[in-house]
């Protein structure tokens, strides 16, 4: 804390952001030095965490699901469209594929 203080003090930085950026660290500083602040910062943090990996987690599960719900889809229909000749036709294109 003393050392980024020095360095965005507005007496000794001349940068027209430097007391913006000294009211910051101040207001930072007060959160961690006090236990309550502190807790209640943690569990925002926490929080905000949890909602953006569940999130993630659902937007990736969510495209996996509906890929594969399509591809059951295609494989069921190609199945009834061709009947019989529809695993020799699957096994000969997966072969043919790169």
């Amino acid at each position: 804390y003393r050392n980024g203080s020095r360095r965005v003090h507005p007496d000794k930085n001349r940068d027209g952001r430097a007391e913006q950026a000294f009211h910051a660290l101040e207001a930072s500083a007060a959160v961690l030095s006090d236990a309550e602040q502190r807790r209640g910062y943690d569990r925002r943090i926490e929080a905000r965490r949890k909602k953006r990996n569940k999130r993630i987690t659902g937007t990736t599960f969510g495209v996996l699901d509906s890929t594969r719900r399509n591809t059951v889809r295609v494989l069921g229909t190609a199945k009834r469209v061709l009947g019989p000749f529809s695993v020799p036709v699957f096994v000969l294109g997966t072969l043919a594929l790169p």
